[in-house]
């Protein structure tokens, strides 16, 4: 089957989102490398592994399709022709139930590329699962993953600095970086081409974007900003907790109980840590890995558990506290916690698979619409952060932008 890209809406944009309630556990991430973000170069033979679970006990014939996005997530105007080498979509056949656990699940797994189905360009691509034969029907969509093909075309030359803005020095980190054009790669216009964006621990919703040089050189583009355009707030090290093994309490978890014929876990109660001392702890920046260290295979002999969060403190008005981590897929509304009066805490109860996991707490109001940490969590500029530099170029021949550099970096190391 092939894809009518006549029929896709322009206002579509793509996300990370578990788009069906029965769905848990979506993960994507380079083959063999859960920890590694969703990176991959262009003709390195390299691929994707993607996973979830449905909390059934029914086997569902799935389909997922790669699709090619724009510089901000929108759905290319090019035929799967061009941009896809063999099939544009593919049923799922990696599919099987979860084996010695209380909680049934069937666990579904695939691969992009893979034999029947590779990029031709680099750039966005929007993998798409979906039920049915049509992945143009957007209500027939489970789960939507974001993954980038990038090709080495140009050099970028970055290093952090203090911030150029002396109210935020000591709660941010400025990134300033260069493009370097490579000698067989041309970039004419570079103003109305060239688009960077710059990711703090692979999350896109604190991403910094549309990001333009401020000095043109034909040797180097220099993007190094005065105004706070190339800041981020440092946030602090990430809360975590591991559950590889229900037998005893592990880090962070303060009992461990069956109860009605399902696992609970409760966390140790947490605090705020907004306007204390940076703390160094070692966290994973957000991420987490699925693990049962009794299984042999935790993809599908990891339990799940309802795992209990606890933040003691003084309602705050007006607004929401969210938990936050890799595993929420970009879904707020799972993880929104709620007041308990009796305990004077915010509480929340979340099911998880086993495995070691990242979070921190946000507050979201009508001031800070996209989560605040300061509150909560603090912001400091000595905080250990991933950052990808994203450059992407319009090529004017095909119709779409390319993505010709990525850059990886760490605030500490």
């Amino acid at each position: 089957m092939v894809l009518k890209t006549e029929a896709w809406n322009e206002d579509i944009i793509i996300e990370n989102a578990v788009l069906s309630s029965s769905i848990e556990t979506a993960q994507v991430y380079p083959s063999g490398n859960p920890m590694g973000y969703p990176f991959l170069m262009a003709g390195m033979n390299g691929k994707f592994d993607f996973h979830f679970d449905e909390m059934t006990t029914d086997r569902e014939t799935y389909r997922f399709a790669a699709i090619h996005c724009d510089h901000d997530w929108r759905i290319s105007d090019l035929d799967p022709m061009e941009y896809i080498q063999g099939f544009s979509l593919q049923e799922i056949g990696n599919v099987e139930p979860s084996f010695n656990t209380i909680t049934d699940y069937i666990h579904y797994q695939f691969s992009f590329p893979n034999d029947m189905m590779k990029p031709k360009l680099s750039g966005n691509y929007g993998i798409i699962v979906f039920s049915g034969m049509d992945p143009e029907d957007t209500d027939s969509w489970l789960l939507t993953f974001r993954v980038m093909i990038y090709e080495d075309l140009v050099g970028v030359v970055a290093n952090f600095s203090s911030s150029s803005i002396i109210s935020r020095r000591y709660n941010s980190q400025e990134i300033d970086f260069s493009i370097i054009p490579g000698n067989n790669y041309v970039i004419n216009d570079a103003s109305n081409d060239l688009y960077v964006t710059i990711l703090q621990n692979g999350n896109w919703q604190y991403a910094i974007q549309g990001l333009k040089p401020i000095f043109y050189k034909p040797s180097e583009l220099t993007y190094n900003y005065s105004n706070g355009e190339n800041l981020f707030f440092g946030g602090s090290e990430y809360r975590g907790f591991e559950i590889k093994d229900l037998r005893f309490n592990s880090y962070n978890v303060e009992g461990i109980y069956q109860q009605e014929g399902e696992w609970h876990v409760y966390l140790r109660p947490d605090k705020p840590l907004g306007g204390k001392a940076y703390r160094s702890d070692i966290d994973i920046n957000g991420k987490y890995f699925i693990r049962n260290d009794r299984a042999s295979d935790s993809n599908l002999e990891a339990e799940y558990v309802w795992v209990h969060f606890v933040l003691p403190m003084p309602p705050i008005s007006e607004a929401r506290v969210i938990i936050e981590g890799g595993f929420s897929n970009g879904s707020a509304e799972n993880f929104v916690c709620s007041y308990d009066e009796k305990l004077r805490a915010y509480t929340a109860v979340v099911r998880l698979k086993q495995g070691l996991y990242n979070y921190r707490y946000v507050v979201e109001d009508e001031y800070h619409p996209g989560g605040d940490l300061s509150l909560l969590e603090g912001n400091y500029s000595q905080t250990e952060n991933d950052y990808h530099i994203l450059v992407y170029h319009y090529d004017r021949m095909k119709g779409t932008d390319r993505l010709i550099a990525v850059k990886a970096m760490n605030s500490v190391k």
